[in-house]
C-alpha cells in the first residue's frame, strides 16, 4: 500500500537534538574533534572593549569561516546562508536551531580590525599544522609553495617607476595597503630578503605586481607555504 507522509510543520514543540541529525562519519565531526579553538577568546581579549554591547563570539566567526574554506563556499554571504539552512554546519558552529546567524558584514569588519590586529588566521593555521605534526601527518622533510593571483584595484596608467618609489613614508598618513607593504619590506622572510626593485609600482597598492596572466593587469600575489611529508 502506498504510504503518505504525515507531517505537521506547524508543530509548536519539538523533541529534537541537533547532534542526533549529524552522521557519525560527517566531515564536520572529524574537524571538530581535531580543531581546538579554546585559546581564541583569551588571545583576542585585548582587542575588545570591556564595556558596551556584547560582540559576536569570535569562535563562531572562525568556525563559520572554516566551514567556508573546507566546503569551498566562496563568499561570506553564502557562508551565512548555508549555515542558516545546513544542520551539520550549525552543529559545527555550536549554534542551536533558533540561534541567529551573524550578518555577512560582520566578517569584513572583524577581518580588517580585530582579526587582523590579533593575527588570528595565522595562529589558527599554525595550530592546525602543529596538530598535524603531533599526529604524524607532517614529516617536515620538504615543503611546497603555491600562490594565488587576485586582480588588484590598481590602475596601470598611474603606476610609477620602482626607483621613484619612496620608502620613507609616514605610515600614519598612508592607506592600509601601503602600511602593509611597508611592513613587508622590513620582514626578513619577504621584502628584506631581496634587494630587487620592482620595475613598476602602483602608489595605491604597492604590493600588486604587473603580470600578463591577467591580461596585462595588476594582480596581488598571495603566497601559501604547505609542509609535506
Amino acid at each position: 500500500m502506498m504510504g503518505r507522509l504525515k507531517s505537521d510543520q506547524g508543530q509548536l514543540f519539538y523533541d529534537f537534538r541537533l547532534g542526533d541529525a549529524i552522521p557519525e562519519d560527517h566531515l564536520v565531526r572529524k574537524i571538530d574533534s581535531s580543531v581546538d579553538l579554546s585559546w581564541l577568546r583569551s588571545e583576542l581579549a585585548p582587542h575588545y572593549s570591556s564595556t558596551g554591547r556584547p560582540s559576536i563570539d569570535p569562535e563562531l566567526m572562525i568556525r563559520m569561516l572554516i566551514v567556508g574554506y573546507v566546503f569551498a563556499i566562496r563568499s561570506e554571504r553564502l557562508i551565512c546562508r548555508e549555515v542558516q539552512v545546513n544542520l551539520a554546519y550549525r552543529w559545527f558552529c555550536k549554534l542551536g536551531i533558533k540561534d541567529a546567524i551573524p550578518d555577512h558584514s560582520a566578517f569584513s569588519r572583524a577581518r580588517n580590525e580585530r582579526f587582523r590586529d590579533g593575527d588570528v588566521f595565522r595562529r589558527v593555521f599554525e595550530r592546525v599544522v602543529e596538530a598535524c605534526i603531533a599526529a604524524g601527518l607532517v614529516g617536515g622533510e620538504g615543503f611546497a609553495v603555491d600562490a594565488s593571483l587576485i586582480q588588484a584595484d590598481a590602475n596601470k596608467q598611474r603606476s610609477i617607476a620602482g626607483q621613484d618609489w619612496c620608502r620613507d613614508r609616514d605610515p600614519a598618513r598612508s592607506s592600509r595597503a601601503v602600511k602593509e607593504y611597508l611592513a613587508t619590506l622590513n620582514d626578513t622572510a619577504w621584502g628584506a630578503a631581496s634587494d630587487v626593485v620592482p620595475k613598476f609600482i602602483s602608489p595605491s597598492d604597492p604590493a600588486a605586481q604587473w603580470t600578463g596572466l591577467t591580461k596585462g593587469q595588476h594582480s596581488s600575489r598571495t603566497p601559501i607555504t604547505i609542509s609535506s611529508t
